[in-house]
């Protein structure tokens, strides 16, 4: 059978990151501006120690608004960083993470580094290809097998009749 995919096979590289300590305002733009639905944060070593999501960006408008007030780092806004996967994890245990979490996208860590992120759609679309590869699989290993134990000739028909019980003749000359 076809191996459950991994999180480094379906994994997007780290496009973009955010600095705790970058502004609230200017990250809030490059949400908008590009096609990040969020975004790994990390502290001046470069350890991830949150996400800043669109979820979070309206959460901070809705703070400015209802107090009035503008600004922050991007540390003062983003969501603290609870769930990360490992690119060896599978797509089934990561799965069970998304479904522990309200992020759309998780950053991909390995020996404490970003090294990708993966999304849910990411996720779904990994799950979908290995279902198809499982199904090629076992359609190829049906067609193999019963390719190999039908007879095609009157030699080959007569050992089968000799060596197979009746319910296993029925099984092999059965209509397709």
């Amino acid at each position: 059978m076809v191996e459950v995919p991994t999180v480094r096979k379906c994994m997007k590289a780290t496009q973009k990151t955010l600095n705790v300590n970058d502004d609230m305002r200017s990250a809030m733009q490059l949400l908008i501006g590009e096609q990040f639905q969020a975004v790994p944060i990390v502290d001046d070593n470069k350890q991830v120690v949150g996400i800043l999501s669109e979820k979070d960006c309206l959460r901070t408008i809705c703070r400015w608004a209802n107090e009035q007030i503008a600004g922050g780092t991007v540390g003062d806004h983003m969501s603290p960083l609870v769930h990360t996967v490992k690119p060896d994890m599978d797509l089934l245990a990561t799965a069970a993470e998304f479904i522990t979490c309200n992020f759309v996208t998780l950053p991909v860590v390995e020996n404490g580094r970003l090294v990708g992120t993966i999304s849910r759609q990411d996720v779904l679309t990994g799950v979908r290809d290995w279902h198809q590869a499982q199904d090629q699989e076992l359609e190829r290993l049906h067609a193999a097998k019963s390719g190999h134990e039908r007879p095609s000739t009157i030699a080959e028909m007569q050992r089968t009749l000799g060596s197979h019980t009746r319910e296993q003749l029925a099984s092999i000359f059965k209509s397709r």
